[in-house]
C-alpha cells in the first residue's frame, strides 16, 4: 500500500466512525450552531449521516483501485 492509499483509507475510517459517534449520540455538528440533536433538526441530522456515509464510501472505492 502507498502513503495516500493508507491516508485515504485512515480518512475514510474516521468519517465511519463519526458517523457511528453521530448516530449513537443521536446529534450532529452543525456550523454555527455546534451539537443539535436529531429531535431539534433531523432532516440536517440525516443529511450529515447521507454525507458521511457517501464521502467515506467514495474515498474507499477510489482508494481500492
Amino acid at each position: 500500500m502507498e502513503t495516500a492509499q493508507i491516508v485515504n483509507f485512515a480518512i475514510a475510517a474516521f468519517l465511519l466512525l463519526f458517523a457511528g459517534f453521530c448516530w449513537v449520540k443521536q446529534g450532529s455538528l452543525v456550523k454555527g450552531k455546534g451539537w443539535i440533536s436529531r429531535a431539534e433538526a433531523p432532516k440536517m441530522f440525516w443529511v450529515n449521516m447521507v454525507v458521511l456515509v457517501v464521502i467515506a464510501a467514495y474515498m474507499l472505492v477510489v482508494g481500492i483501485r
